[in-house]
């Protein structure tokens, strides 16, 4: 029951974000583009007005009892910095390589291959001592996880509301613009942070205390199949293999299935983008999956540090690709043109 739950949930993920063209790299490097694109910070930003009340809600009830990811503040920061140049480099976040390989874009199985060997070299490998090194220095607060409500307290709460009422405002006068076939970013939004709420529910059904997350799979499975224990909780990977039948079911239904490969240059940049990805992840504790949509409503500082770090790091990398291409900001991007995954011929 408990496979078949979590396959369902990872389904459920999967057609959202593929309807919605939700990919993390896309929501961040919109910010630093002249002009500024928008819409999908927008549907993030509408993700976290709903989940996080919803969240916090379903854990003062009692009825969700959630693991918190811990405030390494030091391995937060590096590591998502590292994920975001990762991401630019791939034009792809990690759910992203999911998603599109859903919809057809047969490339990310090289850089999904590369997360891989990333996650494993981080965790298991040379990289292992420099990522406990980073890990080390943690803030607790009275003996627990670190969040934005227990770190500081009332201060905390008010600060939370507070962002929420302005978020609110912002929101309420942006213009609803169309994607084409893809999910306006209302829809969006709602969606994403409606289902994201619920899977709360359905992961403590299934018997576990998180939703979503790449980091560390591919570790844990390689340590499953070398005969070295168990792999850990299996409701993680078999809802992020999910991602992907949900992702062709809503390309399917939506005329956005596209099957094809890459350009060999593409090949290399999902290939370092990944290993990359899967290295930021495992020294942050998480992706853009396990952190700034799942551990994000939970106020974990751990999170929100990571989510900041990741936007940096994007910013980074997006300056000097600009800078080495000689290609102005304000021009666009060409991974909108030339490069873009995710777009079938009109």
């Amino acid at each position: 029951m408990t496979l078949v739950l979590a396959f369902l949930t990872g389904m459920g993920l999967g057609y959202i974000v593929e309807r919605g063209d939700l990919c993390f790299h896309s929501t961040l490097r919109g910010l630093f583009r002249r002009p500024a694109q928008l819409d999908l910070f927008r549907a993030y930003l509408l993700t976290l007005l709903i989940a996080v009340p919803l969240v916090q809600g379903l854990t003062a009830l009692g009825l969700i009892d959630p693991w918190i990811p811990p405030f390494t503040w030091l391995a937060n920061v590096v590591g998502g910095v590292i994920f975001g140049i990762g991401m630019v480099m791939a034009s792809s976040c990690i759910t992203g390589l999911f998603y599109k390989l859903g919809h057809g874009m047969l490339g990310t199985l090289v850089g999904l291959a590369a997360w891989v060997v990333g996650d494993i070299v981080t965790y298991r490998g040379p990289l292992a001592a420099l990522r406990q090194t980073l890990q080390a220095p943690q803030v607790t607060a009275n003996g627990q996880s670190a969040t934005a409500v227990n770190l500081l307290g009332p201060a905390g709460l008010l600060l939370v509301g507070l962002l929420w009422l302005l978020a609110v405002a912002w929101l309420w006068r942006a213009p609803r613009t169309s994607r084409g076939r893809y999910w306006s970013w209302p829809t969006l939004g709602v969606a994403v942070g409606l289902f994201g709420s619920l899977a709360w529910l359905l992961a403590r059904a299934g018997g576990s205390n998180y939703t979503f997350g790449t980091s560390g799979v591919p570790t844990g499975a390689l340590t499953a199949l070398s005969g070295g224990g168990g792999s850990g909780p299996i409701w993680i990977p078999v809802a992020l293999v999910g991602l992907v039948p949900g992702a062709f079911l809503a390309a399917v239904t939506a005329g956005t299935l596209w099957v094809r490969g890459e350009p060999v240059r593409r090949y290399v940049e999902l290939a370092l983008g990944g290993f990359l990805m899967g290295v930021g992840a495992g020294l942050a504790g998480g992706c853009n999956l396990g952190h700034s949509l799942v551990g994000v409503p939970l106020l974990a500082m751990g999170s929100i540090t990571t989510t900041v770090a990741m936007a940096v790091g994007v910013w980074l990398a997006g300056r000097w690709e600009v800078l080495n291409s000689g290609i102005p900001l304000s021009s666009g991007d060409h991974e909108f043109t030339t490069n873009h995954p995710l777009r079938p011929p009109r």
